[in-house]
């Protein structure tokens, strides 16, 4: 089950270009922006939205 709560978003540059990657907390492990579903991606920019409000 996709919990949106358990990745933290970060802006890397690979190749000369700047990617949002998304690192889970749990396991440590980075996950490009494009590998999550459509409605993954929409979910995670909610919960981002609400922690940079707080």
């Amino acid at each position: 089950m996709f919990n949106p709560k358990e990745w933290t978003k970060q802006l890397v540059t690979i190749h000369g270009k700047v990617r949002i990657i998304y690192i889970n907390e749990y396991t440590g492990l980075p996950k490009l922006r494009c590998t999550f579903t459509k409605e993954q991606q929409k979910a995670l920019e909610r919960e981002h939205r609400k922690l940079s409000l707080s």
